[in-house]
């Protein structure tokens, strides 16, 4: 049975690979194009997730709902991550982390309105204080910022949010290492076609180092292979809103990484953040385990 630690520990493990797969890939963009960089990382974790199946004997024949699954994959990373990527290069980074902090919100709210998911009280207010920790670690945007930019960032968002909710709608059956190679798969023929057409038949520049191709494999392995595996591992056991909570120590562990990495400091804000996210979701790890306790007792 896949208690309440380990699908907990799955969600912050998805939430640890992307904060550091995020710092990896700012990283190896010093030498890969952007549209370049997406194609890139998503053949790295399709090959690890590939080997995966050959090693565990898996079989991608008679997965139910294929189409739909291959679907949800081009629309997440696919479609989102090329909104990302594009809106990346009208608008501040710093503008772009605020709006992506706001998915665990729009998951909670979509989980809400489509699949009738209603969060307790204490759930709302550990949601509410994670987020204005959030709030203290990205700070305060730019005064400049394109409109187009901002519309695309937010349909980037959108469209990770809605993978939450349609994937936790699909009622999985088949294994999680299946689901997400045929996502994987599907993303990257959909990244590979776009970066043929907008670079008309050329593959953009890559002019890395070594450790910048060291860091966009290893930024590929975990951003898109590990995380997606974690994260679909938790989500297909707990409800759509409680998983999109989680996503608000991403900001955290992007921290933590980026100073450990790439020497960056942090403020008094900073940390002040970081403490109140991860106490706001150590509270609602813990209210979890009191109600899977609960259940066990029934």
């Amino acid at each position: 049975m896949f208690g309440s630690h380990s699908r907990s520990a799955a969600l912050i493990g998805a939430a640890a690979c992307w904060g550091l797969g995020t710092v990896l890939s700012k990283y190896a963009l010093g030498g890969f194009d952007a549209s370049v960089l997406l194609p890139f990382q998503l053949t790295c974790s399709v090959l690890l997730l590939g080997g995966f199946l050959v090693i565990s004997g898996t079989s991608l024949r008679g997965i139910h709902d294929a189409m739909r699954i291959g679907a949800l994959g081009v629309l997440n990373p696919g479609i989102a991550y090329a909104l990302g990527l594009t809106a990346l290069a009208q608008i501040d980074a710093s503008v772009s982390v605020i709006i992506w902090a706001t998915e665990p919100v729009l998951i909670v709210m979509l989980a809400f309105a489509f699949l009738h998911e209603r969060l307790p009280l204490l759930s709302v207010l550990c949601l509410a204080s994670a987020m204005a920790g959030v709030g203290l670690i990205v700070g305060a945007p730019s005064a400049t910022a394109s409109l187009g930019g901002v519309a695309l960032t937010f349909a980037a968002v959108l469209a990770c949010a809605l993978y939450t909710i349609l994937l936790r709608r699909l009622d999985l059956v088949d294994d999680t290492l299946s689901v997400v190679f045929l996502q994987q798969a599907s993303a990257l023929a959909f990244a590979v076609a776009v970066l043929l057409v907008v670079r008309e038949g050329s593959w953009g520049r890559i002019d890395a180092t070594a450790a910048q191709l060291c860091s966009a494999i290893a930024g590929g392995v975990l951003y898109y292979g590990v995380a997606f595996l974690l994260y679909v591992s938790g989500l297909r056991r707990t409800s759509a809103a409680r998983a999109g909570m989680f996503l608000t120590l991403i900001p955290v562990f992007g921290l933590v990484f980026s100073a450990l990495l790439l020497g960056e400091t942090l403020d008094a804000n900073q940390l002040l953040g970081s403490v109140v996210v991860i106490g706001s979701m150590t509270m609602l790890a813990m209210r979890e385990r009191r109600e899977a306790e609960r259940e066990t007792r029934v």
